[in-house]
């Protein structure tokens, strides 16, 4: 009986050392070595001006104690066209990466088409919005692809018809009793070039909401002079109860909101055409004189409010 016992005893040792012995083999941490290697754009996508002349696009191989390969590319067309609006610097496609190089570096020119230039100055180029195109590895010789295996290049237009607002402001109201500036920032649509994205237009970063998901569009006249802000517009931000948040007028007593009608900014422009100043109307708005922008999550409350006067100083 106590051989048998001893015999069993022996055999849960040994199990229990086979079975310690196979976990650690499968939870062995896995090792990294130069089949492993790979090359990779440093980025998904990068962005550039049509001023830019010429950019650098990096690429890197990730290998453990360096290796030698030769990597070919090319450019894909998208909105942006080889020949019209950038080329190849290196016509052959092909980057060479040595145990001390192994960061290497797409050269592409760009070009800013239909530019006119007064007294060696830029003065306006042909209007074509954001356009786009790739650069993807054809082959990666010796060594692997990654996910980051293509880049998107996007060439920013300067001659959008709204760059003299776009940009930096620094806009002050009463808020809360008190004067107080904050920044904001005035950014294109995607899509229509006489619409204007605010962030921030009601000061929301005083109580810690920030991010562009809180932000509000107007509608630049064709005269460039001023912009119209629809009262009753809803955020993209969600609420925890399913709400946005709403961007609606308050009369001058803090009693009624209103979600419908709108709010004009009259532009000043500078001698040169820029533009410096911004007033906004609060009077003849539907919640009358007095009043302001709210910034209210329907069954939740306020997030904050300002009033008149209220002025934009373009940074």
């Amino acid at each position: 009986m106590m051989k048998n016992m001893k015999k069993i005893y022996s055999l849960i040792a040994l199990t229990l050392g086979l079975v310690l012995l196979a976990s650690c083999e499968i939870n062995k941490e896995p090792v990294f070595n130069d089949s492993d290697a790979f090359v990779a754009f440093d980025k998904a996508a990068v962005t550039c001006t049509e001023t830019d002349g010429e950019i650098s696009v990096p690429v890197t191989l990730a290998s453990l104690k360096g290796m030698g390969t030769t990597v070919s590319y090319e450019a894909v067309n998208g909105t942006a066209a080889a020949g019209t609006n950038f080329d190849l610097v290196d016509g052959s496609g092909t980057l060479t990466f040595t145990p001390d190089g192994r960061t290497q570096y797409i050269k592409v020119k760009i070009y800013d088409p239909d530019v006119t230039y007064e007294d060696g100055e830029r003065v306006s180029g042909k209007y074509t919005g954001d356009l786009k195109f790739k650069l993807a590895f054809k082959s990666t010789g010796d060594v692997n692809g990654s996910m980051e295996n293509v880049c998107t290049v996007t060439i920013k237009d300067l001659d959008h018809p709204l760059t003299a607002i776009l940009g930096d402001w620094t806009f002050t109201a009463l808020c809360r009793g008190k004067m107080a500036s904050w920044p904001c920032e005035l950014a294109k649509d995607p899509d229509d070039d006489h619409v204007v994205w605010f962030y921030d237009l009601v000061y929301f970063s005083r109580s810690g909401w920030d991010g562009w998901d809180i932000s509000y569009y107007g509608v630049v006249s064709e005269d460039l002079k001023t912009i119209t802000i629809p009262l009753g517009q809803e955020s993209e931000y969600t609420y925890s109860n399913g709400e946005h948040v709403g961007l609606y007028g308050v009369d001058a007593d803090f009693e009624y909101l209103f979600d419908s009608g709108s709010v004009t900014a009259t532009i000043e422009y500078n001698a040169a055409g820029k533009a410096v100043g911004l007033t906004m109307n609060f009077d003849d708005s539907p919640a009358g004189e007095g009043s302001g922008f709210i910034g209210y999550i329907p069954g939740a409350g306020t997030i904050n409010y300002v009033y008149g006067p209220y002025t934009g100083e373009k940074d």
